[in-house]
């Protein structure tokens, strides 16, 4: 728990391990993608490796790649366009953060 300084209040925090790392057959078990399907992920961006040489994943990337999954399999779009969706869903979170931080 964190006491906040200024009104002491207490506020409780969990704090998430954000530093494992996924392989790829792992990513495809979670997923339900077999190789070549993940492959086309990072193929097109849409998800990219953390090391070089050895697939490995953060959560970041997992989340990414569930988000694109559920993206081309409800909405029915290409690679390209669950790419080009998730950059543009990327945007409107950054600029609702910005929005936020000046309406303070």
């Amino acid at each position: 728990m964190k006491r906040s300084e200024s009104d002491n209040t207490i506020v409780d925090v969990e704090i998430l391990t954000t530093d494992k790392l996924y392989s790829m057959a792992e990513l495809c078990r979670i997923c339900q993608l077999n190789e070549s399907g993940l492959r086309e992920y990072v193929e097109y961006g849409i998800i990219m490796s953390e090391t070089t040489g050895v697939y490995r994943f953060s959560q970041s990337q997992l989340d990414r790649l569930l988000r694109g999954t559920r993206l081309q399999r409800d909405l029915e779009l290409n690679h390209a366009g669950v790419a080009l969706a998730l950059d543009l869903l990327d945007t409107i979170e950054e600029l609702n953060r910005n929005l936020s931080r000046l309406q303070r």
